[in-house]
């Protein structure tokens, strides 16, 4: 029986420091991409900030002219 499982799962044929290097391998990977992930995330954030300001200016410039024509 136990055979059977060994066969089924050949992780049980390697020595265990160097499954674990694998694993610690990777985790680091995978917050190596966690971080690539959130710095690419915080700058289209930024991105999109700069266009919304760009917009809400337009719009405050826009309204401005747009009252003080009414005032005339």
């Amino acid at each position: 029986m136990a055979r059977k499982v060994e066969e089924k799962h050949g992780i049980f044929s390697k020595p265990l420091p160097e499954i674990l290097d694998e694993i610690e391998t990777a985790a680091a990977d995978a917050r190596k991409a966690a971080d690539e992930a959130r710095s690419a995330g915080e700058k289209a954030a930024e991105e999109v900030m700069k266009r919304l300001r760009k917009l809400f200016l337009t719009m405050v410039k826009d309204i401005t002219e747009e009252l003080g024509e009414g005032k005339k």
